[in-house]
């Protein structure tokens, strides 16, 4: 009973931040210019080098900047130029819509309902049934912009694709768990309730980024139609 408790608390906290969150997020993307959206990310990619990359790494190790320009810089400089590209923006909808859902999915039926550990040493809360939870919140996500569009999605891609960016967001999630694990703490930072730091928030979106961008010249021939 007191553990339902704890995971109905956490969840409640869990929410309210990734609304305020994806609220501040929606609302600079949509009414605002694109290079407030770009400027949006800079900070918080900054906040991640800054305020949260020190939590992980001890700053003499050199492989604290060998990583450093490959993740998390190259990732949110992608998110950057698909943002400021009038061509590519439209991806950054599906890619958040997505990503986001899968992680609200994975967390809540996780949470309540999971029992097989996907790598237990590396991230002891990522299970199996929490993946198939995030997939299904992700999948749910994407039809909804295709409904929300009146556009008739290829029902195959819709779910093969999915999947891609479900495996894609669980590989960022588990590295940077590992990552966590190697510097024995629980979150990169303490910034978002329920959620640690910026790092925790976005490290599946990173995964994810990538694979939009170097696949923008295709995906844009199908989310070209979201706005």
């Amino acid at each position: 009973m007191r553990l339902k408790k704890e995971i109905m608390h956490n969840l409640v906290r869990r929410s309210i931040t990734a609304f305020i969150l994806g609220a501040i997020l929606w609302v600079v993307f949509f009414w605002l210019p694109p290079w407030y959206f770009s400027a949006l990310l800079v900070v918080i990619l900054l906040e991640i080098i800054c305020g949260e990359w020190k939590h992980l790494f001890n700053m003499a190790n050199p492989f604290s900047w060998l990583l450093m320009p490959l993740y998390p810089i190259t990732p949110f400089a992608m998110l950057i130029l698909l943002n400021q590209d009038i061509c590519y923006r439209t991806l950054l909808i599906p890619l958040f819509s997505m990503v986001f859902s899968f992680d609200l999915g994975g967390y809540c039926i996780g949470s309540l309902f999971g029992k097989h550990k996907i790598a237990p040493r590396i991230s002891p809360g990522k299970t199996w049934q929490g993946c198939l939870g995030g997939y299904l919140f992700s999948l749910a996500s994407l039809y909804g912009l295709f409904w929300y569009q009146e556009a008739v999605p290829d029902h195959v891609f819709v779910l093969w694709f999915s999947l891609v960016v479900g495996v894609l967001a669980t590989a960022g999630d588990l590295f940077e768990s590992w990552l966590k694990r190697r510097a024995h703490i629980k979150d990169a930072g303490n910034l978002l309730p329920g959620h640690g730091g910026f790092l925790d928030r976005f490290d599946s979106a990173m995964f994810v980024a990538v694979f939009f961008y170097c696949w923008r010249s295709y995906l844009i021939t199908i989310f070209g139609i979201f706005k």
